[in-house]
């Protein structure tokens, strides 16, 4: 079974603040992510797939570098493609990063946008 090939991370960017446990809330930020497959009419093909060790969204698929070569393959690779257990031409998967992750999401690197101090 092939792996989906070259796949491009993507943001989001939300201004509602987020209320966290402590009390506070995270005024501004960013989640990275991948999507894999399409999103069926119904809505109801979703899968959402967590990750605990690694902190990145790279669920599947690789990356090009800036010369065309390819590297880093998504680290559930063998599970998400076409014919694989997370079937792609059936599910649209989702691979989210967590807030505070160094894979771009909103985290310890970033500037908190009311102190434009690093958080």
């Amino acid at each position: 079974m092939s792996s989906l090939g070259i796949v491009a991370p993507q943001s989001m960017h939300f201004s509602k603040p987020l209320p966290l446990q402590g009390g506070a809330t995270l005024a501004d930020y960013t989640l990275m992510y991948e999507t894999y497959g399409r999103l069926n009419a119904e809505h109801s093909n979703a899968v959402l797939v967590c990750h605990a060790l690694n902190a990145s969204h790279h669920v599947a698929g690789v990356y090009a570098d800036e010369n065309g070569e390819t590297k880093n393959v998504g680290w559930w690779d063998n599970m998400v493609g076409p014919g694989k257990p997370l079937d792609t031409d059936r599910f649209f998967v989702i691979g989210v990063n967590n807030l505070g992750s160094c894979f771009g999401s909103t985290g310890p690197m970033h500037n908190n946008p009311a102190t434009g101090k690093p958080y």
